[in-house]
C-alpha cells in the first residue's frame, strides 16, 4: 500500500493533483488509515499509469473517465490495451503529418491558398489509406495498392519536390509541340522520377499509368490532371514512334 506522499514520490505526479483525481472520482483511494490518510493500493497504480499514459496521448480527463469506467485489466492487460492505443496514435500522427505535408505543397505548387485543394487534401488524409485507393481497384490489385501506401509513407521531401516541379513545367508548356525535343525531355523527366519513387516494377507502372489515363476529378495523384497526361501520353506516344521507325 502507498500513501499519497509516497505515491506521489514515486511517480512524480504532485499530491495536489492527486488530490484532484480524487475530488473528480478519477483516481480513489482504496483504503485510509485509522487517522484518515488515503492509501493506494496497486490497482489503484495501475489506474493512475493508465491515466497519465492517456494525459500524455492527448486525451482529456473526461474523456480518460469515460475510456477506464467499465474497464478491470490486469497490469498485462493495461499495458497491451495502451500499446494498441499508441499504435493508434502513431498512425494518426503520420496521416496528420502527410496531411500537413500535402498542404504545405499544394499551397508552394499553387503559389497561392487554394480553398477547394487544401480541403481535399485533409480529407484524402483523414480516409483509410486503402479507403483512398479504392476507386482504382479496377485498375490495381491489393499489392500493388499496399506498394503505393508504402511508397506514400516513405517517399522524401526531395522526391516530392521534383514531382511537383516536373509536373509544374508541364503545365507551363501545355501549348508546345508534343513532337518538339523539350515535350520529350518533359515527358522523360517526368517518367524518370515516377520510376525513382515507384521503382523499375514495369508492372505497377503501366497500372498506374492506366489508373492516371482514367483518372477522375479527385486528388490522390494531386497535381496530376488531364491535362498532363494528355501531355505525356503525346510525347511519350511520338517518341516511341520515332525510335520504332529509327530501328
Amino acid at each position: 500500500m502507498y500513501t499519497i506522499g509516497k505515491l506521489s514520490k514515486n511517480t512524480g505526479v504532485t499530491v495536489r493533483t492527486l488530490d484532484y483525481y480524487d475530488e473528480i472520482g478519477l483516481i480513489n483511494p482504496s483504503s485510509k488509515t485509522n487517522g484518515g490518510h488515503r492509501l493506494y493500493n496497486a490497482d489503484d497504480v495501475m489506474r493512475l499509469e493508465r491515466v497519465l499514459a492517456l494525459r500524455y496521448m492527448g486525451f482529456t480527463l473526461e474523456q480518460i473517465k469515460d475510456m477506464l469506467k467499465s474497464e478491470t485489466l490486469t497490469w498485462q492487460e493495461s499495458i497491451k490495451h495502451q500499446l494498441k492505443l499508441v499504435r493508434q496514435e502513431q498512425e494518426r500522427l503520420k496521416a496528420l503529418e502527410q496531411a500537413l505535408r500535402g498542404v504545405s505543397y499544394a499551397i508552394e505548387f499553387e503559389g497561392e491558398i487554394n480553398w477547394p485543394i487544401i480541403f481535399s487534401t485533409i480529407r484524402l488524409f483523414q480516409q483509410d489509406p486503402e479507403d483512398a485507393l479504392q476507386q482504382y481497384k479496377e485498375f490495381l490489385n491489393d499489392e500493388e495498392m499496399r506498394k503505393i501506401m508504402d511508397v506514400n509513407e516513405q517517399i522524401s521531401d526531395e522526391d516530392i519536390k521534383e514531382w511537383m516541379n516536373v509536373i509544374g513545367d508541364i503545365k507551363n508548356n501545355l501549348d508546345i509541340d508534343p513532337s518538339s525535343e523539350k515535350a520529350r525531355q518533359l515527358a522523360e523527366r517526368w517518367l524518370n522520377q515516377a520510376e525513382n519513387m515507384f521503382g523499375n516494377d514495369e508492372e505497377l507502372l503501366g497500372d498506374m499509368w492506366e489508373v492516371l489515363q482514367n483518372l477522375k476529378e479527385g486528388i490522390a495523384f494531386y497535381p496530376m490532371d488531364k491535362d498532363v497526361i494528355h501531355f505525356i501520353e503525346r510525347a511519350l506516344t511520338i517518341k516511341y514512334a520515332d525510335s520504332k521507325e529509327v530501328k
